[in-house]
């Protein structure tokens, strides 16, 4: 079985996290992946050092000219099956694979589409072999939206995401314990948020909670760890920080790989007002981390209903700073929810588990 994967960026999302780990690990289940990147991205060198990977920028929102390149990929790869995680993807894949006995699958990750991938969508989905979504809320949400009534329902999989073993030790927690200080400096404890900074990920809220938190915690720290894809949200962040007076307590680290920021942190938030999965989430429960986490759909999936992370109500700063308040205050708690968090992302979610079920999505499509 010959993949090839399609990515419009090459940057750290959710999304190109997982294409580089499947790219990587899907020998492990039979799956021989190439990889065809059209743009660029701070995981760029990871994506170049693939061994069977291709890179054209795309030069319009449709390039013939870029679909005529993937056509030739396509043929002296020999490529049975084309997975792409964007509307706009999977319109050059569908173009280039004409006339060729190649199937054409879609990932749906988003909630929101632009008006250009709203017009890809419309097109494509009757004309695809499969598509898959990444959670049963998003599942839920697209049939609420109308959008999977334009294919037929047997070519509609959910396919849950999977997440890599961090493999990265982590450092002893610095939150103070029961029976005292240890001697020496005292360390704070560390929060942090691994997400680029969009609209959907909601980063304002999370700001407007510290001020109590660090109140309360008068050695704690945050680290804010994402690209500013919307540049306009991170300056709002900083803003808000600014005039608190915590900028000094919060770092803004830019993008940085998920095993480099997790070993640094005491406890994981993610603050999203709108989701499909949250992968940095399941990465940091995974990595034995106390994670608190806003209570929308997505996140209350992946979570088992708030028995593997602490949920606080979605854009309510209020409440996420006394939900982070409560985990820094009871180390018995952090320890109950730490555990708790990776049995259930190893038991549900691990790399393994997500590419046995790729596996089968594939073998269904190519079966039909």
């Amino acid at each position: 079985m010959r993949v090839l994967y399609l990515l419009d960026s090459l940057n750290r999302g959710g999304v190109e996290t997982l294409v580089l780990s499947t790219c990587r690990r899907a020998g492990d289940v039979g799956i021989s992946a190439c990889l065809a990147g059209f743009g660029d991205g701070a995981a760029a060198a990871d994506f170049h050092a693939l061994p069977h990977a291709f890179f054209r920028k795309r030069r319009a929102p449709f390039d013939p000219f870029l679909a005529g390149w993937l056509r030739e990929r396509i043929r002296a790869e020999g490529i049975t099956l084309i997975h792409a995680n964007q509307a706009v993807e999977a319109l050059h894949a569908w173009w280039a694979r004409r006339g060729l006995p190649v199937k054409l699958v879609l990932t749906l990750h988003n909630l929101e589409y632009d008006a250009r991938n709203l017009r890809a969508l419309n097109f494509l989905l009757p004309r695809l072999d499969a598509v898959s979504v990444v959670s049963q809320a998003a599942h839920r949400w697209h049939l609420t939206q109308g959008w999977l009534r334009l294919t037929q329902a047997r070519h509609v999989t959910v396919v849950p995401n999977g997440v890599p073993d961090p493999g990265a030790g982590r450092r002893q927690p610095t939150v103070s314990q029961p029976d005292g200080p240890t001697p020496g400096p005292t360390l704070g404890p560390t929060l942090g948020m691994i997400a680029n900074f969009t609209p959907v990920k909601d980063h304002a809220t999370l700001c407007r909670a510290l001020p109590e938190v660090f109140a309360r915690h008068p050695t704690a720290r945050c680290l804010l760890v994402g690209a500013a894809q919307d540049a306009r949200r991170e300056a709002a962040a900083r803003a808000l920080c600014a005039r608190a007076g915590i900028l000094d307590r919060v770092d803004f680290c830019g993008s940085r790989p998920a095993a480099e920021a997790l070993p640094q942190l005491d406890v994981f938030i993610l603050s999203s007002c709108s989701d499909t999965f949250g992968l940095a989430l399941v990465e940091a429960m995974l990595a034995g981390l106390p994670c608190v986490a806003s209570d929308i759909p997505a996140l209350r999936e992946v979570t088992a209903d708030g028995t593997a992370a602490a949920l606080f109500r979605a854009g309510d700063a209020a409440d996420c700073a006394r939900v982070l308040n409560h985990v820094l205050d009871d180390a018995d708690y952090r320890r109950t929810l730490a555990a708790r968090g990776q049995a259930h992302a190893r038991r549900h979610y691990s790399f393994e588990a997500y590419l046995a079920r790729l596996r089968d999505f594939y073998d269904a499509v190519l079966a039909a």
